[in-house]
């Protein structure tokens, strides 16, 4: 009988030994399977570092500009905005003698009064990039759109 017990604590002692063994072994299996799939994933579904920066970059909900009709035309003559952003342009007629007392942007099908010294705000969504024209009624007086 003292023998049987001697063999069982013999074989416990052995099997804890081979317990640890392979506690071990299956650590080391799972580490190297979890970095195989990180470098998998990683390689599946690249980072878009083009995507991050843009990312934090806050853009504005609203892109809003002032254009100021005077003696000398629009000004600024040029306006940059950007596609898919809300935009508010406000006009703003200074002088009364000119043919200026309406704003035309074709492209967005917008026709707008112009009374002296009032700011005229105008909304719309530049959706198309390209250059594109702003002017007076009769045509004379012009600026543009830059929507990239």
């Amino acid at each position: 009988m003292v023998e049987v017990a001697s063999e069982r604590i013999g074989n416990y002692s052995d099997e804890s030994e081979e317990n640890e063994m392979l506690i071990k072994s299956f650590g080391k299996i799972f580490s190297g399977t979890a970095a195989m799939v990180f470098l998998a994933t990683s390689l599946c579904f690249p980072i878009n570092v083009h995507a991050q920066r843009r990312a934090k970059r806050k853009l504005p909900a609203v892109q809003k500009v002032t254009v100021a009709l005077t003696e000398k035309g629009y000004e600024p003559t040029s306006l940059k905005l950007r596609r898919g952003i809300p935009a508010q342009v406000t006009f703003i007629r200074k002088v009364s003698a000119t043919c200026g007392t309406q704003v035309v942007i074709p492209e967005y099908d917008i026709k707008r009064d112009l009374p002296l010294n009032e700011p005229v705000y105008v909304a719309f969504t530049p959706n198309k990039s390209g250059r594109f024209t702003f002017s007076c009624g009769m045509g004379m007086l012009r600026g543009s759109l830059v929507v990239h």
